[in-house]
């Protein structure tokens, strides 16, 4: 009982700084539970499965509080599938490459791009809206994807916001962009383990990233813009740096 109560906590956590700020579900879970012993080869999988779930209610929350506008095909929702779209392509070069380079150098490399990136983010400029910039962001964050595991949430909603797009909606799509990406990651993982896995385990993952998820876009919506923009670089930066300190140290 306390087992479970543990993993549903560290979820919730995790998953109310995601859908609030739009990264670390996975960069803070997934250390924790591996280093809490359990084995990667169920982290991973139920890891992904519960932040599709979290992620798909803070999609509709987002839209509940007018953090973004997921109506049809409205602009917002044409910045999901500008990040989605394009980024499948880019997954089969990700994997590519990542079967041929070492691991440390693409862990430097996503390390350096989010501290970069997250500086972008907190100097104070303005930033001009522009399509190419966001089917760049949506290629980029795709491939680190597939080339890294990680480094889908900081590097797409610092590079919307850099891309033009105010915080919150920035934050917001990159949820909503997660849920397919996630799903598609379960089945890679599903057909790999013939779907042979402790299913308690994500559902406890699940019941946390769910609450999580309610709570985060309210956190959202009440967070000032710029501060926002601050604080969504400020995490990028601390994350590329932790990256970092795991590579060398």
């Amino acid at each position: 009982m306390l087992e479970a109560l543990f993993i549903i906590s560290l979820a919730l956590i995790a998953e109310t700084i995601d859908s609030s700020i739009g990264m670390m579900y996975g960069t803070l879970l997934s250390p924790l539970l591996i280093t809490a012993g359990y084995d990667p080869r169920l982290v991973v999988p139920s890891i992904l499965i519960s932040q599709a779930l979290g992620g798909a209610v803070a999609t509709v929350r987002h839209h509940k509080y007018r953090n973004a506008d997921f109506r049809g095909l409205s602009r917002d929702t044409k910045v999901v599938l500008a990040i989605v779209v394009p980024g499948l392509f880019a997954c089969i070069i990700g994997v590519f490459v990542a079967l041929n380079i070492p691991r440390f150098v693409f862990k430097t490399y996503i390390g350096l791009l989010a501290i970069a990136m997250g500086f972008l983010c907190i100097r104070p400029y303005i930033y001009r809206f522009a399509w190419w910039k966001i089917y760049s962001i949506g290629v980029l964050s795709a491939f680190n994807k597939a080339f890294t595991g990680g480094g889908f949430g900081p590097i797409t909603s610092t590079g919307k916001i850099i891309a033009g797009l105010n915080p919150r909606v920035s934050v917001a799509t990159t949820t909503y962009a997660e849920v397919p990406i996630c799903l598609i990651g379960v089945f890679a993982w599903l057909v790999a383990l013939h779907g042979n896995i402790d299913w308690i385990f994500p559902l406890h993952l699940s019941i946390g990233a769910f609450i999580g998820g309610l709570i985060g876009p309210y956190i959202t919506s009440k967070t000032e813009s710029e501060k926002l923009k601050k604080l969504v670089g400020l995490l990028a930066v601390i994350l590329g740096t932790w990256t970092l300190l795991r590579v060398f140290i």
